[in-house]
């Protein structure tokens, strides 16, 4: 579990801060962050890997962002407005924005980069948050002509967004990188070859690259260099004097992320609940997000467990109050489905309406489900199944509470197996489990986002249904279709969710002010450090 006691937190984030005696932050300092995979592109539009959307996020600034608390803040839009029912915003630019080759950043480069992440062929990877857009989906499907699209550039720094329907939260989706600017012109002068390397891009961002060979792609050497970049507009704020991205290092900075840490191999990495706490002892700064839900994480690709009806009986049977009741920390609450506290929907928490998207627990499957399912099985028992947990004392007891559970109930022996966070987190991408006590993380403030965590091309795939893709790709953006998901999802007894939980992300002794976002973002632009 990702928790620590709130005193114990305060305690720490005190600590944290305070600089070596005779020391002081200073600006101009190189920062370092460990990429937890090689990078795919470079491109905004098509990039699909949370290592590429790091550095994105570095190279390039949509019209908002999102902040550490999940609010949405201005980007390269200074303010932006909304009819009376929220079908229509109006993204007014600053004048002084420019790309990192002079050019100016307009209304225009927008406009292009949402018609071209429209086109089939770009293949990009989010593409159904763009269906609220008025014929975006028209447009995607070749039912319309692009100048049906209900994006328009008023002039050069004013840009206009018609929606199909209501959506107060719009302006969160725009801090996506596949709604980053892209500037048209020197797009169609890289031939094919844009966002594959830093000879190829120009950036909006903070940073930008210091050379053309900036994006090393040398196997054992692989990374990304960045400077400030002297146009962006914020640049006499821009803290850093260098901002490394490692795609290549030592695996002891994995096996030992503390000390990769306070060493400073490292400038911030998220930790769990033990490393964290350990980090903060060291004088390591700790930042908290509420931006995941842990719970019970059942694989329907593993053999014991592909039929839907053995994992509704293993679920079912559960008792969720004794299961509540393990949680030791006791501030912790209980969660209402599969999304995080970070998640919103019309600017208040999405269950604010009381929701309740589990399934919940009900003994009668024992007599109603499990006979029949044990005799089209041609087994006597259910399968006995091994649960994975993070390696610390909380995961640990949560995972003994399922075994109490299914022990006294189903009459067979079932097991626990903790691990080291590295090895627990290798098991779960490479689908090698049966079931696990699992934190599942936002990926943002939008529902779409939790969503697509269990779509068929996401890594870690968590569920391979093509009739759930469809589901997902025709989403109509209102709350009863996310609810449906979600429904589809709980009948499919693929996670059971039981804490709302926190992510924690930790920074080097002698550094601070790197923001991390509920949308696995960070934001470097004001990152001093200790000589």
């Amino acid at each position: 579990m990702k928790k620590i006691s709130l005193f114990v937190l305060c305690v720490l984030c005190a600590l944290s801060v305070l600089p070596a005696c005779g020391s002081s932050y200073q600006e101009d300092m190189d920062f370092t962050c460990l990429l937890p995979q090689n990078i795919d592109t470079l491109d905004p539009q098509i990039a699909a890997r949370s290592s590429s959307y790091l550095v994105i996020s570095s190279l390039f600034q949509g019209l908002c962002r999102i902040d550490a608390k999940g609010d949405v803040r201005p980007g390269a839009a200074r303010k932006w407005s909304s009819n009376e029912n929220y079908t229509q915003f109006t993204f007014h630019l600053y004048k002084d924005s420019l790309w990192s080759n002079g050019d100016p950043v307009t209304a225009n480069d927008f406009l292009f980069a949402i018609q071209r992440a429209l086109r089939p062929e770009t293949a990009t990877p989010s593409v159904d948050d763009l269906f609220i857009i008025q014929g975006a989906r028209a447009v995607y499907n070749g039912e319309a002509d692009p100048s049906q699209l209900g994006v328009w550039a008023v002039d050069e720094h004013t840009l206009v967004v018609q929606l199909e329907k209501s959506y107060p939260d719009f302006p969160a989706l725009t801090a996506g990188a596949h709604y980053m600017p892209c500037n048209q012109a020197y797009f169609e002068s890289c031939a094919g070859h844009y966002g594959l390397s830093s000879e190829y891009l120009i950036t909006n961002g903070p940073f930008t690259f210091p050379s053309i060979y900036a994006w090393n792609t040398d196997y054992g050497s692989r990374k990304v260099e960045l400077e400030p970049s002297s146009t962006y507009r914020g640049y006499e704020d821009t803290a850093p004097a260098k901002l490394t991205f490692l795609v290549d290092y030592d695996d002891a900075y994995l096996s030992d992320p503390v000390s990769a840490l306070v060493n400073g191999q490292n400038d911030i990495a998220s930790l769990t609940e033990t490393a964290a706490k350990e980090a903060g002892r060291q004088g390591c700064g700790i930042q908290v997000l509420d931006d995941a839900v842990t719970g019970l994480l059942l694989n329907p690709e593993s053999e014991k467990l592909k039929e839907p009806q053995i994992r509704e009986v293993f679920i079912k049977t559960l008792d969720r109050q004794e299961l509540l009741d393990r949680r030791m920390d006791k501030n912790s609450a209980e969660a209402m489905g599969i999304m995080a506290d970070c998640v919103r929907w019309g600017g208040e928490y999405y269950y604010a309406d009381g929701a309740a998207m589990f399934a919940q627990q009900n003994d009668e499957v024992m007599t109603e489900v499990l006979p029949g399912l044990l005799k089209a099985l041609k087994e006597k028992t259910l399968p006995s199944i091994t649960v994975i947990c993070p390696d610390d004392e909380e995961s640990i007891n949560i995972a003994n509470g399922l075994l109490v559970c299914w022990n006294s109930k189903l009459g067979n022996a079932y097991n626990i197996q903790p691990l080291p966070d590295a090895e627990f987190q290798e098991r779960i991408a490479a689908g090698d489990y049966q079931a696990a006590i699992y934190t599942l993380r936002a990926g943002g403030t939008i529902p779409y986002q939790t969503l697509k965590a269990f779509e068929s091309s996401s890594t870690p795939a968590l569920l391979k249904s093509p009739e759930y893709d469809a589901m997902l790709h025709s989403l109509s953006f209102d709350l009863s279709s996310y609810r449906e998901l979600e429904s589809y999802l709980q009948n499919q007894y693929l996670f059971y969710p039981l804490f709302s939980d926190k992510s924690y992300y930790v920074s080097s002794p002698n550094s601070k002010d790197i923001v991390a976002s509920p949308d696995l973002t960070i934001d470097f632009s004001r990152a001093k450090k200790i000589a």
